[in-house]
Parts: C-alpha cells; structure tokens; sequence
C-alpha cells in the first residue's frame, strides 16, 4: 500500500528511465539496472544513516530511489511519518535522485528479502526494525543479506562516508569473481583506488613448504586473477594485498581502516564467519554479493 504521492508500482522503471543524471559525476553504467536502489526504512538513526548512503548510491547508478518501510503494526500514520522523514534525508542528500516510498504490512525479513527480487541494490542499517531494534549486529540485516537475491550493502554506524578506497576480499570461489565486478563498478563510479584482499593460512602448506616461497605464489596467483579486470577498468588504481591470517574479516578491517566500503562475495542461504565478522566490526558500509539469479 502506498504511501501519498508514491510512484505506481508499475510506473518505476520508466522513472528510472526518465532520470538523467545532471551534475557530470561518474554513473555506474556496467551493472544492470532492474528497478530501484531500495532502503529498508524505520524511526532509527541507523536507518537514515542507511538512506543517505543510498541516496548517494541511487546517484552514482542513474537510479531511482525507493523507500521501504515494513511494519503490519504502525498503520495510524507512525510508518507514513518515518518514510516522508526519510525522504528528507535522501533529498537533502541528493536533490537530484527521483524518490518513491511505500509502507507494506507483513514480516520484515520476508518483504525486505521479497523486494531485493525487483531491485537493483538492497540497503539495510544494521540496527532498528520495529521490536529488533538493538538486536547485535542487527538480525534483520543479518537474516535479509543472507538469503536475498541481489546485493546488499549494509550501512555500519550513523555516519556513512562516501570516500576512502573500496576494499574487496577474493577466495577462489566463483562468489569473488561477482564481489570483484561489483567492487569495480564502485571504485570506479567513486574515482577510488581498489584494494584486492587476499588471505590466506597454514592450512594451505605442505609438509615442508616454506612461508615465503608460498606467499610469493600466493602474491602470483593474485596478480593473474586480477589482470583481466585491470584491463576491463584501465581508470581504476588497483593495490593488492596478500597477508597470511586465518580471519578473513580482521585481514579487510586491517588492509584499509579507513576504507569507504568493504565487498565480500556471499554464497546465499545465511552469512559466514567473515561476514559476520564485517557486520559486527567493521566502520563503513559493507557489501555482500550473492551468487542467487534473480527471481
């Protein structure tokens, strides 16, 4: 059910088609475009952290934006309220960004996790929601990127910075190669430097083998997985890291502190320790790229 003034359903993508960025900033143009960046949207700090994020990102895509609010609960007006605040804080974010918002009934994971099957990004805060406000790490945001069906960025504290270098983890699963393509089109779209992450441990070794010699193949095997992506984004500066620990989340945390978003690839199905660990400690937003086809 709509909320006033929000776009029909059926009318987005011509919105989306209609918008033409204005301000001559870079747009991320390899990424297919379905609907919307979309936000999940509620009375938190976290969550209007969330919508400035996304808001930002809708621009650097030539996207529209869609507000998101789920609650079954709140229909004398407290939910309609949240979404015309949020929709200030995306415009003044970013004026230029065409805006929609909507409040639907039903369960949160459920709807947020339905909607990220239209939508072109899925942003989430990690705290807020309703009654799971305060929830460590946040279990919305924690259920939703595991099982949703296109990328999901979860916006870490109330601040949400734009710049830094884009940091991506790479392992030798199929999930990395989409993480890395995901990684480029935002360091790219963001005139940011690439730093490509690869960990690795001593489970990895034969008997005998000597730290160094395989630390260098390990530094080779990295450099070979990325050249083709450097000629793919000639205009991206691109560093590689190889370091030797068994936490993969505390290895991205430790290449970049200061970074302006983490990407890791993501299997679906429920997150793993490195996510885990990245929602729970890492100081900028976070990306999680799911290998699910669209539905």
């Amino acid at each position: 059910m709509p909320c006033a003034g929000a776009a029909p359903e059926g009318r987005l993508s011509a919105d989306v088609r209609r918008f033409r960025r204005r301000d001559g900033r870079p747009v991320m143009t390899g990424i297919q475009r379905r609907t919307a960046v979309v936000v999940g949207v509620d009375a938190s700090q976290s969550s209007r952290a969330a919508v400035r994020w996304a808001a930002g990102e809708a621009a650097r895509r030539d996207s529209a934006l869609k507000l998101l609010h789920i609650d079954g609960r709140r229909w004398e007006g407290g939910a309609a309220q949240d979404n015309l605040a949020a929709a200030s804080v995306a415009r003044e974010a970013e004026p230029a960004v065409a805006t929609e918002h909507e409040v639907k009934p039903g369960g949160i994971i459920d709807e947020l996790v339905a909607a990220s099957r239209s939508a072109s990004l899925l942003v989430l805060g990690t705290h807020g929601f309703g009654a799971l406000r305060g929830a460590p790490i946040g279990a919305v945001a924690t259920e939703v990127a595991g099982h949703a069906r296109c990328p999901v960025v979860v916006v870490r504290g109330l601040t949400a910075p734009h710049r830094g270098e884009v940091v991506v983890g790479v392992d030798p699963s199929g999930d990395s190669e989409r993480a890395l393509g995901f990684a480029l089109e935002s360091a790219s779209a963001r005139n940011a430097a690439l730093v490509v992450v690869h960990a690795w441990h001593d489970s990895v070794l034969d008997a005998g083998a000597e730290l160094a010699s395989v630390e260098a193949a390990e530094e080779r095997a990295l450099a070979d997985r990325v050249a083709a992506w450097r000629e793919k984004y000639p205009g991206v500066v691109f560093r590689l890291v190889v370091v030797r620990d068994r936490n993969v989340a505390r290895a991205l945390i430790r290449a970049v502190p200061h970074a302006g978003l983490i990407v890791i690839g993501s299997a679906g199905g429920g997150l793993g320790s490195t996510a885990q660990g990245l929602l729970g400690r890492a100081r900028c937003p976070v990306a999680l790229v799911g290998g699910t086809a669209p539905g």
